[in-house]
């Protein structure tokens, strides 16, 4: 089963068990992003990656520029390790790491929290990419991919006992928005896919299809 169909079903069982007045306040928190047009204005295609300094799980700080030295980058923002479909997400990116590496490219994810909290998902989930944390969502938020949860959504989360801004290191109850980018060694963000919904997410494949152009394009200028 391809990631997409994965978290589209895993969409419908979470929304089928939500009582009436939670599924009416997520509902409505998609609709307030979709029309402040949340993900649209973010980083996108032909915009330049802002330069960041992150640390890892273990306190490694890991800098764009130096990756970037590498070769492409592949990059993702996720919710937290709190969230099932970014557990998904950053699995489904780990299975593809050989691939991805394998076009030359660096595998690294982004995810709000503490040292441990993010140590923690990366062991979790066996992730063998760089997975860097943004204390207050402060790297999301300078790619224009972070906003403030709503009433009713910040009410959902309470409920179910997460204190998402003490686990985020925020003083704002906030979010990122899920996204993943394939940037070129330039900092040029080549590909682009965002949206407020946690539940969308390209499969891997497109990840790998932008990869293997940049590639060929590569070869092309090199004629």
């Amino acid at each position: 089963m391809s990631l997409s169909q994965t978290l589209l079903e895993l969409s419908l069982r979470h929304r089928a068990a939500l009582s009436a007045r939670d599924r009416a306040d997520f509902e409505d928190e998609m609709d307030r992003l979709r029309m402040l047009r949340v993900a649209e204005d973010g980083l996108a295609v032909g915009d330049y990656l802002p330069d960041f300094t992150l640390e890892d799980g273990e306190g490694r700080s890991w800098a764009s520029g130096d990756l970037l030295d590498r070769g492409p980058l592949v990059l993702a923002l996720f919710r937290g390790g709190w969230c099932p479909y970014c557990e998904r997400t950053m699995v489904a990116l780990e299975e593809a790491r050989p691939a991805i590496e394998a076009l030359g490219a660096t595998a690294v994810g982004v995810m709000p929290g503490g040292r441990q909290t993010v140590a923690a998902s990366a062991a979790r989930h066996g992730v063998r990419y760089p997975l860097l944390r943004d204390p207050g969502n402060g790297f999301a938020r300078t790619c224009g991919l972070a906003y403030e949860m709503s009433a009713g959504h910040i009410r959902l989360h309470r409920d179910r006992g997460r204190d998402l801004a003490t686990l985020h290191e925020d003083k704002t109850w906030r979010l990122p928005v899920p996204a993943v980018f394939v940037v070129e060694p330039s900092a040029r963000v080549a590909w682009a896919f965002s949206d407020v919904d946690p539940a969308r997410w390209p499969d891997p494949q497109a990840l790998l299809a932008s990869l293997e152009a940049l590639r060929d394009a590569h070869a092309l200028s090199n004629r």
